[in-house]
């Protein structure tokens, strides 16, 4: 995966962790800002507060601080844990696919890179530290989170990251290539925006297709019940939605 280094000058100790045990997560709490302004906050704050990576809506990375060094993010962990955090769209807390697929990515490499293991302490939340309601999607709701009282979303989260280390396609981000039959189809609405990632709102319009336009669907996700399909040419996804295409 890509990750551009933008290293603090500010807000950085230069310590050296001696070990690490645990990756964290947290979320920015802070709807709709990207990676890029959550980095200059730290840069710029007087606030002692920083973290390792950020990950943004539109699964860009940012790496802040290298992450063998500390940073001031996970209170009494920080000698410990690489930390991540990672921007949503709303309050819910709720990363959207790009972040989610680029955090599981992220995650998986670091869990790799330090021999951790997801499921055993390897991967640990703000929350788990601190009790701070924080990342709120992985939070239980009896918490004041959004995740089930299971932990669905959290226990999910782990058991992708895991998959992700294996080398298998996660749930999140498993597109059904190889063994997917590619199928045409026909732009039946005037016009269809082509996003970078299947979401309605939060992810870039790349480009449009027009009405009675033909095109192969080489993939597909599913979110929240809408299915996508991901467009030969690489641009990116189309909703599958009957009054949008139609098979041919």
């Amino acid at each position: 995966m890509k990750i551009t280094n933008k290293y603090l000058t500010h807000n950085r100790p230069y310590t050296k962790r001696t070990k690490t045990t645990a990756v964290a997560v947290h979320w920015v709490g802070n709807p709709g800002s990207s990676a890029a302004a959550n980095r200059n906050y730290f840069q710029n704050t007087d606030r002692s507060v920083s973290a390792n990576y950020i990950v943004g809506l539109q699964g860009e990375v940012i790496c802040c601080i290298p992450d063998n060094e500390v940073s001031w993010c996970t209170n009494q962990a920080n000698g410990y844990t690489v930390s991540v955090e990672t921007c949503h769209p709303d309050w819910s807390g709720k990363f959207n696919a790009a972040a989610y697929n680029s955090l599981v990515e992220l995650c998986a490499q670091l869990c790799k890179k330090y021999k951790l293991d997801p499921g055993k302490g390897g991967l640990i939340r703000h929350f788990d530290v601190t009790g701070k309601v924080c990342p709120k999607w992985f939070v239980p709701k009896s918490k004041g989170g959004s995740d089930s009282g299971t932990a669905e979303n959290w226990e999910k989260f782990k058991k992708d990251v895991k998959v992700k280390m294996s080398g298998a396609a996660s749930t999140a981000d498993k597109a059904q290539t190889g063994s997917f039959k590619a199928y045409k189809v026909k732009v039946v609405c005037n016009e269809l925006n082509v996003r970078r990632t299947p979401e309605w709102t939060s992810s870039d319009v790349v480009t449009t297709v027009h009405k009675n336009e033909v095109y192969t669907i080489v993939g597909e996700k599913v979110l929240d019940g809408t299915k996508f399909g991901k467009l030969k040419s690489g641009a990116g996804y189309i909703s599958l939605g009957g009054k949008y295409v139609k098979k041919v």
